[in-house]
């Protein structure tokens, strides 16, 4: 009698320690699964990018269709008192602006002001999205979308003529349950703050993640053409 009840006694035993065990690693599952859903669900957020040199990217053109990153400098990009300077660095070589990591920007919208100077000479300049952090650029547009397409003293193939030394406002909008994005180009101040339009276009946008840029190409007066970039940010309207 004593054996049976000190078996039945030893059987419980083991009973609960198995019960005890699944619900430990039951619960640890369910720890697991919370923590993986939670860093899936990383959302894009506003963001003002400091106009410092040192907090952005710069490349540069070769005439055999590569890049090479720019060191911060008196003639490659620089910090000045209206923002970020970035410089051509020989005749039709410019050079491209871009933030260090790339931004996640689904739902929000991209703002840019931004002014170009071309020291009397053609030169273009185009607001990107780029997902090759170190690629080439040309049109259309390679490894990245161009937002818009502008240039100064001439136009080329259907680009948008701006003024010299002129501040203007880029502003790129979300189209509600698309992929598109409305890229509006205005002066004297975002369209959406009272500025004049000059540009307003609608592109898709499939890939909601990149290095926010701007370049100029083509300078023609070399390293009298320059761009700077005033402000940048990611917001919610």
């Amino acid at each position: 009698m004593k054996k049976f009840i000190l078996a039945k006694a030893l059987i419980l035993f083991i009973g609960v320690l198995v019960i005890g065990s699944t619900i430990s690693s039951c619960t640890k599952t369910v720890e697991v699964i919370k923590h993986d859903t939670t860093t899936n669900l990383v959302q894009a957020v506003d963001t003002s990018f400091l106009m410092l040199a040192p907090n952005w990217d710069a490349y540069s053109y070769t005439n055999a269709g590569g890049t090479y990153q720019l060191t911060p400098g008196a003639t490659t990009y620089n910090s000045t008192a209206e923002g970020v300077k970035f410089i051509g660095q020989s005749y039709r070589l410019g050079a491209r602006l871009q933030t260090k990591n790339e931004i996640r920007f689904n739902g929000k919208t991209i703002y840019y002001k931004w002014k170009v100077v071309g020291g009397g000479q053609y030169v273009d300049i185009v607001p990107q999205i780029k997902y090759d952090k170190t690629s080439n650029d040309g049109l259309p547009a390679i490894q990245g979308v161009d937002l818009s397409f502008l240039s100064l003293n001439g136009t080329f193939n259907g680009s948008t003529q701006v003024s010299e030394n002129t501040w203007y406002y880029t502003r790129v909008a979300p189209v509600n349950g698309s992929d598109n994005y409305t890229v509006i180009t205005a002066s004297g101040n975002y369209d959406n703050k009272g500025g004049t339009l000059v540009l307003s276009k609608v592109i898709p946008i499939y890939t909601k993640a990149g290095y926010i840029g701007i370049r100029i190409g083509d300078p023609y007066g070399a390293t009298n053409a320059y761009g700077i970039l005033g402000e940048c940010k990611v917001a919610s309207n």
